[in-house]
């Protein structure tokens, strides 16, 4: 049986030295091929040589960020259906996907999905602005969402560059250095601690959307929160939608219509305590597509999609759901 096993050796607490040992030890019957990829041309590279090569399955160890990056790579695949089963080995921030589908903890007992779990097709959700298209799994969205994520972003990776620069004075790399583990310790956690900062300094100024929902009147919003959800939980602990499959055929839109930070930090918390749907400031729905599109011209759209930033500057979005588009291993 081949399997093709991909490490992120950048990602949010993965030990890639650890992760391949335990694979090996658990998959020893296996013909496995490795690649610990420096670029996302090497990742896209290895997936499709393997794909090619009809492998039987292909480990992604990393968080949602790795496995989004996998997953950009696979769709460009014309048939669906070639692509193998995926298992996941949590190693990143969040791990929304594994957590959601049941992901052991355990490296060995993660691998052990492929030969012990059974296929399930989740569904991929499609955004694209004009020509270009990016793919994801878990949640996404727009304005305060978007801001939390790239925020922590840029300050994982602002703690990562001052600990590795040899410029750096000794004392602040250091510091630097532990507060980056720190933080990769912290695990989701960081997200609330960037919400907070997202609500602080947010510019309403021009702020507005127009959603176009296929046979419905179109929708007109000024929400700072709009959530796209393929599954219950953000971070392990956010329950924006806590109704939502990842196998209906459908995606959640949420929206919350709060004016200002105290009303912005309400929403959060019935976010954070999975308690929608017993505030009248938010609005649900389920839809297989729809469209996004600022009513401000000079106020550009940036989305996020599983932790990472997919659009940035652009004036409109669609957003389409591609059902059980993915196959992946998970205990029964």
């Amino acid at each position: 049986m081949r399997v093709s096993v991909l490490i992120n050796s950048k990602a949010g607490s993965v030990n890639a030295e650890l992760i391949e040992a335990k694979v090996r030890e658990s998959l020893f019957r296996c013909d496995l091929r490795f690649c610990r990829p420096q670029t996302l041309t090497e990742m896209c590279d290895f997936l499709h040589e393997e794909r090619e090569q009809k492998t039987d399955a292909i480990i992604i160890c990393g968080g949602d960020g790795t496995i989004n990056v996998a997953l950009q790579c696979l769709m460009k695949c014309q048939d669906l259906t070639q692509i193998p089963p995926i298992t996941i080995v949590r190693s990143g921030t969040a791990n929304d996907l594994a957590h959601e589908i049941g992901v052991s903890h355990r490296i060995d007992h993660a691998v052990r999905n492929i030969f012990e779990g059974v296929v399930k097709n989740i569904d991929v959700i499609e955004i694209g602005s004009g020509d270009l298209k990016k793919y994801m799994l878990t949640n996404g969205g727009l304005g305060l969402p978007a801001m939390a994520a790239e925020l922590a972003n840029k300050f994982r990776s602002n703690l990562q560059n001052l600990a590795s620069c040899p410029k750096t004075a000794k004392a602040f790399r250091f510091l630097a250095e532990k507060s980056y583990y720190a933080v990769k310790k912290m695990g989701p956690s960081v997200y609330s601690m960037m919400t907070a900062e997202a609500i602080r300094t947010w510019n309403p100024d021009g702020w507005g959307l127009e959603i176009s929902i296929p046979g419905k009147v179109n929708v007109e919003t000024s929400s700072p929160i709009v959530l796209i959800n393929n599954q219950q939980s953000i971070g392990a602990s956010f329950l924006p939608a806590p109704y939502t499959s990842n196998t209906d055929g459908t995606v959640n839109l949420l929206l919350s219509e709060s004016r200002n930070a105290p009303e912005h930090t309400l929403a959060a918390l019935h976010i954070r305590r999975g308690s929608v749907e017993k505030s009248p400031i938010f609005k649900s729905f389920e839809l297989k597509e729809f469209r996004l599109k600022s009513q401000n011209p000079g106020r550009s759209l940036t989305f996020f999609g599983d932790g990472e930033i997919l659009l940035r500057d652009v004036q409109e979005i669609s957003v389409r759901c591609i059902h059980r588009g993915l196959p992946v291993m998970v205990r029964q």
